[in-house]
């Protein structure tokens, strides 16, 4: 099965210290408090890719509140890694952690990550799909979009190319 890793803040979600918006939930791991939202779509985003992919949540996150964050999105058939299974980057000093896919499969043909920091997967740049960085616009459409590029990209032989201009063929996929 082709493996989809995704990214959790600024990616699928949206924490922060301060509660900044009506559709924040209040939440508490090992005394520190914080507010979070899902990124429009989520659920339906969720569901639909678990269906097609062997699916990892990966976090730069401490794994105590990935697993937090995830209990409140509650749902099944993920694998979450949080910050334990990151490297520290020596390609941006700004963006310490990589997420290293060797970690999860030596068949990188057969890999994709989504993350809002290039820098994750710059070891491997044809493995990884940058998404716009949320925090909080509840217009915005960008998981919506990511599903029908998935759909697509998950019946080619191999995830490996430049996924740079994937919201233009995804505009492409949707006129047909």
């Amino acid at each position: 099965m082709k493996i989809l890793i995704l990214d959790l803040d600024e990616t699928l979600v949206y924490s922060t210290l301060d509660a900044v918006s009506p559709h924040c939930t209040k939440r508490a791991v090992e005394g520190n408090t914080y507010y979070t939202m899902f990124r429009p779509g989520l659920h339906t985003f969720l569901h639909h890719v678990r269906k097609h992919f062997e699916c990892y949540i990966w976090s730069t996150g401490q794994q105590p509140y990935v697993e937090d964050v995830w209990s409140l999105i509650d749902m099944e058939g993920f694998r979450l890694w949080g910050r334990n299974y990151c490297s520290h980057s020596d390609t941006n000093p700004n963006e310490p952690y990589e997420k290293p896919l060797r970690k999860i499969t030596d068949d990188l043909t057969q890999a994709i990550i989504v993350d809002n920091t290039p820098s994750v997967f710059a070891k491997t740049p044809l493995n990884g799909i940058e998404i716009r960085t949320w925090h909080g616009d509840q217009s915005d459409t960008e998981l919506e979009h990511l599903a029908i590029y998935l759909d697509w990209l998950r019946h080619q032989a191999s995830f490996q190319r430049n996924h740079g201009a994937w919201r233009f063929e995804t505009l492409c996929l949707r006129s047909k």
